[in-house]
């Protein structure tokens, strides 16, 4: 017996529709998690799959009253190959919006504080997008900060991002990195021994500020809808 979920997200202009069967098993989750960040609110659909581990709160950037920033970790599921995260901009972005990371320490400068090898992120300044390679990597021991680098029309604009083992997309205009023989991209799941098995799976997405320092904020990225697939 099919069981169908509907999610109304004004904030993209449509109505989600979740299907989910008896043979839900061998399905990709569904786990998604939806954040509005100047009305403060933010919910995920199953605990522990998307979660805010810094919490929403008032941005401190200059000239960003009445906006919100916070950090979210997503932990891809066994079943699913990749993560999408759907961003919406109002207005002309300000500073750091989104940093979408591999490591819980990455910081929008390219590695991160330690925390893996595996450490590559993307990150949005103004309407400038980067992408850095992981730092650690034995086969690719120099880090490309940038690795790529393009301007993005984000003024009241919206940015689709998916990610997947060694695999980065983005768009419109839509553009794609992959490293199947350096291995120097995300790595889902993370062979490092220092990651946690519980986050073996687990990007994490800074939203109006960079992952691991608050200090490096901003403000208009204004919805953020995650998903899988």
């Amino acid at each position: 017996m099919n069981i169908r979920k509907a999610l109304q997200a004004s904030a993209f202009g449509l109505t989600l529709i979740v299907l989910a069967t008896g043979a839900a098993g061998a399905q990709c989750t569904t786990g998604l998690f939806y954040a509005d960040l100047k009305a403060n609110f933010a919910t995920q659909f199953i605990p522990g799959v998307v979660d805010l581990i810094s919490p929403l709160i008032a941005s401190t950037a200059q000239g960003c009253a009445g906006w919100q920033e916070g950090v979210v970790r997503i932990r891809i599921p066994n079943n699913c190959t990749a993560a999408i995260v759907l961003a919406e901009y109002e207005g002309l972005p300000q500073g750091y919006t989104l940093n979408l990371g591999d490591s819980p320490t990455n910081d929008a400068h390219g590695g991160d504080g330690g925390s893996t090898a595996n450490d590559a992120e993307l990150w949005v300044h103004q309407e400038n997008m980067s992408v850095a390679n992981g730092s650690g990597i034995a086969s690719s021991p120099t880090l490309d900060n940038p690795l790529i680098s393009q301007h993005l029309a984000l003024t009241d604009s919206a940015l689709k991002l998916v990610v997947k083992h060694q695999y980065l997309s983005w768009g419109q205009p839509f553009g794609f990195l992959q490293t199947p023989s350096s291995q120097n991209l995300f790595a889902i799941p993370d062979p490092d021994p220092a990651v946690a098995q519980a986050d073996k799976r687990a990007i994490y997405l800074g939203m109006n500020r960079v992952i691991q320092d608050n200090s490096r904020n901003g403000c208009g990225l204004r919805r953020v809808l995650v998903k899988f697939q």
